[in-house]
Parts: structure tokens; C-alpha cells; sequence
């Protein structure tokens, strides 16, 4: 990977100033973020503006920046700098620099930068090339390209223990994944790792009501050298034995609330700390609201979104279905050399005919008709026209599909498939975790092969991975046993959670069932069953009852009634 990141000798001139200001041709502008958030004390949020020698081309993005601390190692060689600045800000005031005015860098403390996610390294790649790109953040002591270079340099050694980096740099999970794996974006888009993700979790956590502790480790395979997929990993077992909660307590210690910070530790790693990019949890309205944590935008450590499936296309404007559609197509982004309208319509297009699927326009449009085909969001064939298609498509219409030249609503799952794509595929990043608490809810129990094998399209072609919480068989039998958690309890109120005995992958439901509910469930059953038919004679019963319930069953209660 080292020989992919080259050297370049087009020096640039690199400046700081308070507010942006337009560069000259060969020139990189450092400016302050007019936020005034800062983390730990230390503001490092700033901006950059950048024209390559002979260019036009305005290049932008947000970068984090910090001084080099002034240890006995690494000392800057002007006196007026012998002590640590928090910020560029404070250093710009310090030197009487005005609002709009700029100074050189060489009149300035050594500092490093990092970009603040993996995407704004995609992104200067691909407006720029791998070798421009190197070569601006080389000069802008990007430490993601120092890291590959040599990481044993004195002053990368004490930028990694200094508390600007500990603290504020590597505070949120975004800029620590970029950290960690931005080298393969530089290395060339086509090389992006997608095995950075953690896939070895265990979690670990106390609930009231329960005299052990919950221990649930989660194991995913690499997606190198397996022939069935191990992206997923589903928690099931019975009511009120704490599945939900096992997607609660995970989104919190990923959020690191307080006091759960050690409750989800990474195996692999020396540090323990989960390389988790981003968080989504994804369902209903309801279960979504009572099983995850609110979003804290402003203050979360993690990029996490909350997500709902069913929302009426009434509902708010950010969850409607129309509006949506026009964000996802008008997005850019890339991952892995993938737009993120091609991931949302490779995935759907395992589970229902893309081709004839429909978006409605509003009533005033300007095209004479109602629906459009929604392959056209993403025809770039003239920039006022598909900008005028996006301001004429309805806000709250769903999709439909086209047929004989009339159209039908999509049914209740063909929905629940449209609606988790478009939101997946519009928030996922490289390296995210998937969180679902029973997706089954709107699912007719033969669509659930559909559904997974949608949800591993969309994991695969990012390097992400799921948990989810169900009641359903169905889910269990499309994925190996060790990606799957029983959870059973005593009647001491203690819980255990484990792998089951049986292959669940491509094994029949009823033993996926008999395994996970059948002896408690049966048992209860039959009780019932007993108290309701004890006082009558057996004949009548199995005369009864034979072709309703199972033999099992039937000989129970007779073993019963003979006592």
C-alpha cells in the first residue's frame, strides 16, 4: 500500500486565516469553523480552500487541526510559540491577524490535520486523483498519509499521546475509523477496505429483574475466504428475556453514555475500543421510539440515526418517501466506487422489478402526467432538466408500480423493502452497524429470504454488519448457528445466551421453533388445553382434537388425564 502513495514535488503555499478567503492558483487556505464547539477545550474544527497551480478549480472540504504539542521532543523554533495552543483561533489572535486578513504558515506552530470522515478522503479523490490529493494533504501534515509513511517519527509518536489527538481528534467515531482506514481510499478507490469493522464484540450488561448478567458475543466472519455470508447476526428467544434491551444497551456503549463505555469491548483489539463508524436502528415507529436511544446530534460521539419504516407519506418532511428519493439521487457520495443510488438500486432490484417502479409527480407538473419512471431521478442527460424532474416530483408520493399502463400501490412488504433500502442506503457508511428490533412485524414470513438477502447486499457493498432482534424462525434459517443468540431463562430469574445445537443455515422452521420455543410454548399449550378438557374422557378429546394439534401434544394430555 506504501508504494500507491507517492511523493509529489508541487510545492503549494499554505496560509490560515479567521474567515475563508478565495486562493490564488497554488495556494491552501486554513479557516476557522464558525462553531464554537469544542471538545475537551480544544477547537479543532476548521475548513480548507485549495487551487492547484494552473487551476481554477476551487477545492473545499472540513478538516480537523491541531498544533504539534511543545514537548522536549518536538519544540518549534520560534519563542513566541513555546506553548500549546487549543485552537487555530486563539493562535490567528494571538499574532493580531484581522478578520480578513491571512498568514503563512511559516509564521506559524508545526500542526497536523486529518479529514473529518472517510468520505471527505473519497471525495478529494475523486475530484482530484490519488496523486493531487496526496499531495495537498502531504502538505497539510495529513496524519493519515504520515501514518503510512513512517509512523515512527518522533513527532507522529507524541501527536498520538497528546490530548488534542486522544481528546478531541479520536472523541467521535467518524475521524477515528477515517484514522484507521483512509490509507486504501489514497491507495485508489477500487483498493477501500472494507474488513476494517469490528467482528469480534462481546457485550456485557446487568438489567434489574435478572440475577446474572447479560453476555452476548457477537461474531462476524470476514468477508474474505467465506462462502456463506456471516454479516448478520440475529438475537431471538422468548418475551421479556432482553433482546430489545441487547439493542439498546449496544447503541448506548457505541454511544458511549456514561457508565456503558466499557459494556461493548472489541476482542481483536489492544484498546478494546469498537471500530464502529456509524450507527443506524432501523423499524417501526413505535419499537424504535421504546428499544433505541434518541439521537443527541449535536453532542453524540457516533453518527446514529434513528430510523423509521412505516411512516405515513404525511408524516414529517424528513421521513417522506417523495422527498427522500430526490436526497438519494441527488447525493454524489461513493463508497467503495459505488454511488449510493447504485447501492439502493442493486439491493432492490434483488427482490422486486425495478424497472417498472414509479414516483408521483405533483398535480401543477409541468409534464402533463401523473407518475414518472424513478430510473429518471438519476438521468443526468441535461443538469436544468433532471433539476426541474427533482422540483416536480411529490414530496409524500410513494412508489407504485407500473403495469399494462395502470398502477398499483406496492403491497405491505414490497413497501417495508422500498422504504429500509432508501433509508439504508441514503445513511450507511463504510463500516456501519445495522440494528433492527423484529423487522418481521410487516414481513409475510416468505419474504423474509427476500429481505436478507436484500439487507446482505447492502452490508456486503459496505463493509457493515447487523444485528437483529426477532421473534421468527425465518430469520434464523437464513444465517449459521454461531451468528445466532438464544436467549433462554430459569426459573432463579437468571438468563443464558446461546449458540443452538442445530445448523440453523437452510434448516426447516420447525426445528429452528421446536429448538427456540417448543418445549416452553408446548408445555404451556397443553396446560391450557388440560384444564379446559380433564374432566372429559380421551376419545372425545382425541376425536376432537386429532387433526388440530400435534401428536406430541395430544399424547401429553392423555399421559395427564391417566394420572
Amino acid at each position: 500500500m506504501n508504494s500507491n502513495i507517492h511523493n509529489n514535488d508541487e510545492s503549494l503555499e499554505i496560509y490560515f486565516a479567521f474567515v475563508e478567503i478565495e486562493p490564488k492558483p497554488g495556494q491552501v487556505i486554513i479557516y476557522v469553523d464558525e462553531n464554537t464547539w469544542n471538545d475537551f477545550g480544544f477547537r479543532i474544527h476548521c475548513h480548507f480552500t485549495a487551487k492547484l497551480h494552473n487551476s481554477d478549480k476551487v477545492i473545499q472540504s472540513g478538516i480537523l487541526f491541531g498544533f504539534l504539542p511543545q514537548t522536549d521532543n518536538v519544540k518549534s523554533d520560534k519563542k513566541v510559540f513555546e506553548q500549546d495552543y487549543s485552537s487555530l483561533n486563539n493562535a490567528l489572535e494571538s499574532r493580531n491577524v484581522s478578520r480578513n486578513e491571512k498568514i503563512s504558515s511559516k509564521d506559524m506552530p508545526k500542526y497536523f490535520t486529518l479529514l473529518p470522515n472517510i468520505q471527505a478522503y473519497r471525495t478529494l479523490v475523486s475530484e482530484l486523483g490519488a496523486d493531487h490529493t496526496t499531495n495537498i494533504l502531504s502538505q497539510l501534515n495529513d496524519l493519515v498519509i504520515n501514518k503510512v509513511r513512517d509512523s515512527s517519527q518522533v513527532w507522529f509518536e507524541e501527536v498520538i499521546k497528546s490530548k488534542v489527538f486522544v481528546l478531541a481528534f479520536m472523541r467521535n467515531s467518524e475521524p477515528f475509523f477515517a484514522f484507521h482506514n483512509a490509507a486504501s481510499v489514497l491507495a485508489g478507490e477500487g483498493e477501500e477496505n472494507f474488513e476494517a469493522i469490528s467482528h469480534e464484540l462481546d457485550l456485557t450488561f446487568k438489567l434489574d429483574g435478572f440475577t446474572n448478567q447479560h453476555e452476548v458475543k457477537f461474531r462476524f466472519g470476514s468477508t474474505q475466504g467465506n462462502l456463506i455470508p456471516k454479516r448478520i447476526n440475529i438475537l431471538i428467544g422468548e418475551n421479556g428475556l432482553g433482546k430489545s434491551q441487547v439493542l439498546n444497551q449496544f447503541c448506548r456503549s457505541a454511544l458511549r453514555y456514561s457508565g456503558t463505555e466499557d459494556n461493548l469491548i472489541d476482542v481483536r483489539s489492544s484498546i478494546k475500543r469498537p471500530m464502529i463508524n456509524r450507527l443506524l436502528a432501523i423499524g417501526t415507529p413505535g419499537e424504535t421510539t421504546n428499544t433505541f436511544p434518541g439521537e443527541r446530534i449535536k453532542t453524540q460521539k457516533i453518527y446514529y440515526r434513528r430510523l423509521n419504516l412505516t411512516r405515513k407519506a404525511s408524516g414529517s418532511a424528513s421521513k417522506r418517501v417523495g422527498e427522500t428519493l430526490v436526497q438519494l439521487a441527488r447525493n454524489d457520495e461513493e463508497i467503495g466506487g459505488r454511488e449510493r443510488w447504485d447501492l439502493f438500486w442493486g439491493s432492490l432490484s434483488k427482490v422486486m422489478a425495478v424497472g417498472e417502479l414509479v414516483i408521483g409527480l405533483k398535480k401543477d407538473n409541468q409534464y402533463g402526467r401523473e407518475y414518472v419512471n424513478l430510473e429518471a431521478l438519476r438521468n443526468r442527460e441535461g443538469e436544468q432538466h433532471v433539476l426541474e424532474l427533482w422540483g416536480n416530483i411529490n414530496p409524500n408520493a410513494e412508489p407504485k408500480i407500473k403495469f399494462n399502463d395502470k398502477y398499483y400501490p406496492l403491497s405491505s412488504g414490497q413497501l417495508t423493502f422500498f422504504k429500509f433500502a432508501l433509508l439504508c442506503c441514503l445513511h450507511i457508511e463504510n463500516g456501519s452497524f445495522v440494528l433492527m428490533d423484529e423487522p418481521e412485524t410487516h414481513l409475510h414470513p416468505n419474504l423474509i429470504a427476500d429481505f436478507v438477502e436484500l439487507l446482505d447486499h447492502i452490508l456486503e457493498h459496505t463493509g457493515s454488519q447487523a444485528i437483529i432482534a426477532t421473534h421468527s424462525a425465518y430469520f434464523v434459517k437464513e444465517v449459521p448457528r454461531a451468528q445466532v443468540h438464544v436467549f433462554k431463562g430459569d426459573a432463579d430469574g437468571g438468563i443464558f445466551i446461546e449458540s443452538p445445537r442445530l445448523r440453523t443455515f437452510g434448516s426447516d422452521v420447525d426445528s429452528i421453533s421446536q429448538y427456540v420455543f417448543g418445549e416452553d410454548s408446548e408445555s404451556r399449550l397443553t396446560d391450557k388445553l388440560f384444564n379446559l378438557v380433564k374432566d372429559r374422557s380421551f376419545e372425545s378429546v382425541d376425536k376432537e382434537l386429532s387433526g388440530e394439534i400435534s401428536l406430541a401434544a395430544l399424547m401429553d394430555i392423555r399421559r395427564r388425564m391417566e394420572k
